[in-house]
């Protein structure tokens, strides 16, 4: 597989998460290098997050995003295939591809936290099997849509019959496709090698990962899909503090955060996260331990990616750039990780 490694930002939200904060981040985010600004595609807060937390809706954000910048990519992570009805979900990405000049990468999973569809009276569908068939048709009805002038598609949950769309969008034949998986063993890495091009990986359990991701590459050469053209992404939650006291950091984080960082039951799906694990990879420390770990935790896993967060623990000295609490200490993470860590990670 290709040794390429890219980093990507996972956008903070929330209280004080405003948009001139978002643009401010934006704009620097592309001097340092990072490839993509990715945002979850959520309409409430995603369990076990605070359900009233504050959330741009995702398409509207990408689009506003791509309007004030000129260089980096923009993406959702991930949009749930199950509640945006593929068609219409086909025509938004090709039109914030147009207006970002191809620039647009899309995320997509096959839906969990039932809440956030059952509030809005949207069927949620009851067995994976249906989530997972929904995904790939979805896929389909999208490269149709974005390649034929006439698109016609006969599935199980789609219909097209002389569909047009247009502008279609500006990469051929269409924008990169990651499929977020955190548990499936061997399924979603399959339908990721098949239908997407790359795999995306949010939380997990080291040995799931693992598993994963192997899997992943199998299927990959499996599909006949070209080494050099191999992507996995796997999300990093970095915490900067100037020891090694994690529980001091956890607690800290807790603070500056107000979201619950430790170990929970994940009601919002059917894996659980095993006992011991974090839902997310979190990684605490200076530049060069938290290098070592992203290291060992990413790259020699084999992922090429990584897509970050941040926080910088109150006993970091970082410039917050004037903006407060998780804002401030998620911009001063950013640039402490541009500057000190992503230097170390590149050779």
């Amino acid at each position: 597989m290709n040794d390429r490694r890219s980093f990507s930002l996972f956008m903070g939200y929330g209280s004080g998460f405003t948009f001139p904060y978002y643009e401010a981040i934006a704009r620097e985010a592309e001097q340092f290098g990072f490839e993509t600004i990715w945002t979850q595609d959520n309409i409430t807060g995603h369990a076990p997050i605070p359900r009233d937390i504050e959330i741009l809706d995702t398409w509207s954000f990408l689009s506003a995003i791509a309007a004030c910048t000129t260089t980096i990519r923009v993406g959702s992570m991930a949009t749930p295939a199950v509640r945006r009805f593929a068609p219409l979900l086909a025509k938004t990405i090709a039109s914030v591809d147009v207006i970002s000049n191809g620039r647009v990468s899309v995320g997509l999973g096959a839906g969990d936290d039932w809440h956030q569809y059952e509030m809005v009276g949207q069927r949620f569908p009851d067995t994976i099997q249906e989530r997972r068939q929904i995904l790939k048709e979805s896929i389909e009805v999208m490269k149709c849509m974005w390649n034929e002038e006439l698109a016609n598609y006969s599935g199980d949950h789609f219909q097209l019959r002389d569909a047009i769309l247009s502008p279609k969008p500006v990469q051929k034949p269409n924008p990169p496709i990651y499929i977020a998986c955190n548990t499936s063993k061997r399924l979603m890495p399959r339908i990721a090698a098949q239908h997407g091009d790359a795999l995306a990986m949010m939380w997990g359990h080291e040995d799931t990962v693992r598993t994963v991701v192997n899997a992943f590459q199998e299927e990959w050469l499996a599909a006949g899909r070209p080494a050099e053209d191999y992507t996995a992404l796997r999300s990093a939650y970095i915490v900067f503090r100037n020891d090694e006291n994690e529980a001091k950091a956890r607690k800290n984080v807790r603070e500056i955060t107000d979201f619950p960082i430790d170990t929970e039951p994940q009601t919002a799906t059917q894996a659980i996260v095993p006992e011991g694990a974090d839902p997310d990879l979190m990684v605490f420390g200076r530049p060069d331990t938290i290098a070592e770990k992203l290291q060992a935790a990413v790259f020699d896993m084999g992922f090429n990616e990584m897509m970050c967060s941040f926080v910088a623990c109150d006993d970091v000295d970082v410039d917050t750039g004037g903006f407060p609490g998780w804002p401030g200490r998620w911009l001063g993470g950013m640039r402490l990780f541009a500057e000190e860590v992503m230097p170390r990670l590149r050779t």
